[in-house]
């Protein structure tokens, strides 16, 4: 992110970002290592340079082959078995195939793999089964390792980068989706735990990877809040994975009472993963409501749907085998979903060149909001719409994969916002349009000469006057 492009198209100023700071700490470890060992030099004679431990060095930035690599083999698996999961009726197969351990994969391996088609690749099958497994059904202290590799900065699961719109005295702390293999670590430890001390359930995995990402931006808050006292205002957003730690870190201000509520304004989510069993009461708690999370999902983008959709019968019992917690989840026992949606969903539907309408919705672009009715409707059609299509019919489909697949162009970044600019555009041509239509009815009143013109009565409604405002979340 460069900080005239941000300057000059959108009027903010960049702060710093998370490869801002990993490079800051490279160099302070380069020059801490070069003054260390200096000191340790003597006569070649009668000392050596201390060898410094392997495990010591900084993890080095996975290639995006192989992250994507994680994705497509745990998308490739879910396509081998999406069909027979559909089909009831047939016998049962396992689900999960019995690999003894994902550290029997080798890096060179996953590369390797990454060059042949995902959907030929019955490898790959193994590979996303051997993930899954290791993740979900690993003992306390692989996951507490896990754990601390997500909150450390070198192997954050996501990039993000900070700036400041100054003329309303608000920070801006925007996160990125999944695009390394820790992102994807983060996705698939997906058994719930507490979240902070409450009995409210949360994903553990983006848990554990918000924690680490709070610390990282507390300097930049309390820097913020100390300048601007009661006026500094702070604006989480992000997309997919990224969203979903801009909600959590929101979250973790208020729990932790960091920051008043009216310090934090909206979270903005765009095709976010749900993370929550129980959010509404979590908003409750903290003195909140639905206005405070903003999800953005594109109609046809299955990774908001993925912990939310209804599970079939065989994939609830694999999640309770692999794991203890999993037995007496309430979101999985009660709704065969792993975590409940919350916030105000808006359904982002772009024009039918970039994407065949949803069933549910009219054809052509648009965004809709859910939850203008009763509450007891609104969650129903909230659950028709995160079960058509459902995901697995969508991973079912061979199209699906790929840069050029479905699950891409529905969940990219650059699609979201290439379809909330088309909705902008067709928003604000209607204002103009409108807009002049009611310039040409006043014009006559305001160039009469007659007097008895200002003085007749007319029955203007004032909601026929424009009096729109079109607010972005970024």
């Amino acid at each position: 992110m460069q900080d005239e492009d941000l300057r000059r198209y959108y009027g903010l100023k960049f702060v710093t970002s998370s490869l801002v700071k990993k490079a800051e700490a490279a160099a302070m470890k380069a020059k801490f290592e070069e003054e260390s060992t200096s000191e340790f030099i003597y006569s070649a004679t009668t000392e050596c340079i201390p060898h410094k431990p392997a495990h010591s060095e900084q993890r080095g930035l996975v290639p995006p082959t192989v992250a994507y690599q994680i994705a497509a083999s745990a998308a490739s698996y879910m396509q081998s078995r999406a069909k027979d999961i559909l089909k009831i009726s047939l016998k049962p197969q396992p689900v999960i195939d019995k690999v003894n351990s994902r550290e029997e994969c080798s890096l060179e391996d996953k590369e390797r793999w990454s060059t042949s088609q995902v959907s030929r690749s019955g490898m790959a099958a193994q590979v996303a089964a051997a993930t899954m497994t290791a993740v979900v059904a690993a003992g306390e202290e692989q996951k507490q390792e896990a754990a601390r590799d997500l909150q450390s900065l070198n192997y954050s699961p996501c990039e993000w980068f900070i700036c400041d719109d100054s003329n309303i005295y608000t920070r801006c702390f925007v996160i990125q989706g999944s695009e390394s293999l820790a992102s994807w670590q983060a996705n698939l430890f997906f058994e719930p735990t507490n979240f902070e001390g409450t009995d409210v359930l949360v994903h553990r995995g983006i848990y554990e990877a918000a924690k680490g990402i709070y610390e990282q931006f507390m300097p930049e808050i309390m820097e913020h809040i100390d300048r601007f006292g009661s006026r500094a205002k702070l604006q989480f957003t992000g997309h997919s994975l990224g969203g979903s730690l801009a909600l959590l870190v929101n979250l973790m201000l208020l729990s932790r009472k960091v920051v008043h509520r009216s310090t934090l304004l909206p979270v903005v989510t765009f095709g976010s993963p749900f993370v929550f069993c129980g959010g509404r009461k979590m908003l409750d708690e903290l003195g909140l409501n639905e206005n405070h999370v903003y999800c953005v999902i594109m109609h046809r983008d299955i990774v908001p749907k993925a912990f939310s959709c209804n599970y079939p019968d065989r994939v609830v019992q694999v999640l309770r085998s692999l794991n203890e917690t999993f037995r007496s989840h309430p979101c999985l026992n009660k709704n065969k979903c792993l975590y409940s949606p919350m916030g105000k969903i808006f359904i982002l539907q772009p024009d039918a060149k970039t994407s065949p309408p949803h069933p549910l919705l009219t054809p052509g672009s648009g965004l809709y909001v859910l939850g203008r009715r009763e509450r007891s409707t609104t969650k129903k059609a909230l659950k028709t719409f995160l079960n058509t299509p459902h995901p697995l019919e969508t991973l079912s489909d061979p199209t699906a994969y790929g840069s050029d697949g479905t699950i891409m162009r529905d969940h990219d970044s650059s699609n979201y916002l290439k379809a909330i600019n088309d909705v902008i555009r067709q928003h604000t041509k209607r204002v103009i349009k409108k807009s002049r239509k009611q310039r040409h009815l006043l014009w006559p009143l305001l160039t009469s000469q007659s007097p008895h013109a200002w003085g007749h009565k007319h029955d203007w409604d004032a909601s026929k006057f424009v009096n729109h405002r079109i607010a972005t979340g970024v």
